[in-house]
């Protein structure tokens, strides 16, 4: 099996070689990479099997699949989708987009939360998913259905709320800070002899 990604995280298209007793090689090349040149399976989706670079496809910008800690309500995806179909084909629109974020068994809400929305035109394009609640790992799932019912998909991987801690540190730190401050501003300006318990009042 070849499976063609960027796995060393560089700008340039890594490919794994896995053989049948269980060697796995990787290789990487000068071309640059693109999540439309990535190869995971070998039907290459669901019924897709064409090249999708340059070609036709859908995929998560760099910006927006850059894994990350999503913290408060919502968070944005941006999208693209590729369509470069000469005449006399043309624009395979309209695009049919669903996104899903997938959530582990310890979310007590919906295991798949979704979206679909219809998009007249290829090119960049944001969606905004709502957060879960708890501490937890997501996949958000891209796929895409053009007018003859190709079927192209990308995902990507994050975090939720993974690091409330840092806030605990401050709502621990902020505190003393002000009381150190207040206490700094507010001591006395002239020198008081310390208060005496000795019982010989003639010292």
């Amino acid at each position: 099996m070849v499976l063609a990604d960027n796995v060393d995280g560089g700008d340039d298209l890594d490919l794994i070689v896995t053989t049948m007793n269980g060697n796995v090689f990787c290789f990487s090349t000068p071309a640059p990479h693109h999540p439309l040149k990535a190869w995971r399976a070998s039907n290459q989706g669901r019924n897709n099997v064409a090249n999708r670079f340059n070609r036709e496809g859908i995929y998560v910008t760099p910006s927006s699949r850059a894994f990350r800690d999503e913290e408060g309500k919502n968070f944005w995806v941006e999208i693209e989708i590729v369509d470069r179909y000469r005449v006399p084909s043309g624009s395979q629109s309209p695009y049919n987009v669903t996104i899903s974020l997938l959530v582990p068994g310890n979310y007590q809400g919906e295991r798949t939360i979704k979206q679909t929305q219809i998009f007249e035109r290829a090119g960049k394009h944001r969606i905004k998913l709502p957060t879960v609640g708890v501490r937890t790992t997501g996949t958000v799932v891209v796929e895409m259905t053009d007018k003859n019912g190709i079927h192209f998909s990308d995902d990507f991987s994050l975090t939720f709320h993974m690091y409330y801690y840092k806030l605990l540190k401050w709502l621990l730190v902020l505190p003393m800070l002000g009381m150190f401050g207040v206490l700094v501003i507010l001591r006395p300006q002239e020198a008081i002899p310390l208060p005496s318990f000795s019982r010989n009042h003639d010292l």
